[in-house]
């Protein structure tokens, strides 16, 4: 799927380079990876997407081509309805200041200070919100590192996080996220190294993976075991900026980690 995204592929394709029945390569591969076949086909081909947006100057038009797309409007809904905002939106500079890249090419997380600062200026989701409490486990040997704990609807995220923490950990840390909207939701964590932050391109990341239920009265306590990003995780490329923030000008810029893999 990495290296074939521009092409029409199809379930059967896929399952044939493996020789499987589409069925039975389906189970095994949501097992392994957490999200079916077409959803995480579906990820790796927004993600080229957002690269190239926030990266070249190339129109709408040509992008829709290299990532496997055969219609403008059919790419536009499904993108403003998957991330929040249409593709000429997402270039906007307020959406790379806060981008968090997860991903086993490279990797991208804003300094603390700025996702502090885009966590204040978020605005409160409408309707009943809650807590999520929970620890994220950091691996001795890479000592302390810069967390972001983020909550989103879906197990696949393409869109800004309808909550979120940030912290410091080494080892074993807590955290609480709160004005969580009810409902199920999907968490992820993210971390880089404080050492050599600017140059050592090392992402670590968990995920529950699977929804947890919010809800009044319901105490969710989650365990995030960070590890190294693997080549199945499916890639992830989401902005702190919420539409409503992003292009009022008020996020200052921030510095993003990248590692570029040949």
């Amino acid at each position: 799927m990495h290296k074939r995204y521009t092409e029409p592929l199809t379930l059967n394709q896929i399952a044939a380079e493996v020789f499987v029945s589409p069925y039975h390569f389906s189970r095994v591969f949501a097992r392994a990876t957490g999200v079916p076949p077409g959803r995480y086909l579906t990820s790796v081909r927004l993600f080229a997407a957002k690269r190239l947006l926030l990266t070249t100057d190339l129109t709408v038009s040509d992008i829709v081509c290299g990532v496997g797309y055969n219609s403008v409007g059919t790419f536009t809904s499904r993108f403003t309805r998957a991330v929040g905002m249409s593709p000429t939106q997402y270039r906007d500079p307020r959406v790379a200041e806060l981008l968090v890249v997860v991903s086993h090419e490279y990797s991208c997380l804003p300094g603390m200070d700025e996702m502090r600062r885009a966590r204040f200026l978020k605005p409160r989701t409408p309707g009943p919100s809650h807590t999520i409490s929970g620890a994220v486990d950091v691996p001795e040997e890479v000592g302390p590192v810069d967390v972001l704990v983020a909550v989103f609807p879906e197990s696949v995220p393409q869109g800004s996080p309808v909550a979120f923490e940030v912290l410091s950990a080494t080892g074993r840390a807590e955290f609480t996220i709160a004005d969580v909207p009810s409902g199920p939701h999907v968490v992820i964590a993210a971390a880089v190294p404080k050492s050599d932050r600017t140059r050592s391109g090392r992402m670590l990341m968990s995920s529950t993976r699977h929804p947890v239920r919010i809800a009044r009265g319901l105490r969710t306590f989650v365990h995030l075991p960070l590890e190294d990003v693997q080549e199945t995780d499916a890639p992830l490329a989401i902005t702190l900026a919420s539409p409503a923030l992003a292009f009022e000008g008020k996020l200052s810029r921030a510095a993003c980690i990248r590692q570029t893999v040949a």
